[in-house]
């Protein structure tokens, strides 16, 4: 099976930044529409690394936190997050209506 390795670690992120975030930015809207809003602004703004094995999958990982994938993936998402804070696709905030994505 193909898939985006990229999507994986910004899923597997996401959750632990989101939260850093409410926490200092108290009121910040976690319902899930928000939380996939995050999710595809973070994907569009790096690069994909399709992996179609398990070997793919492992070296990809590896060479991933070795060039600063993890800080990559951390700045899109901390982007992403403004900006749906400053853009939301619906009137009020509705902060802890959603768990987060995990």
């Amino acid at each position: 099976m193909v898939y985006n390795y990229t999507e994986e670690a910004v899923r597997r992120i996401l959750p632990d930044v989101l939260k850093e975030y409410t926490r200092n930015n108290p009121g910040v809207c976690t319902c899930a529409r928000c939380q996939e809003d995050i999710l595809a602004l973070s994907l569009n703004q790096l690069p994909p690394h399709y992996v179609a094995t398990d070997e793919g999958t492992i070296f990809t990982k590896v060479s991933f936190d070795q060039i600063g994938g993890k800080a990559q993936v951390v700045a899109a998402i901390t982007n992403a997050i403004k900006r749906v804070v400053a853009n939301p696709r619906h009137k009020n905030p509705i902060s802890g209506s959603a768990e987060y994505m995990e």
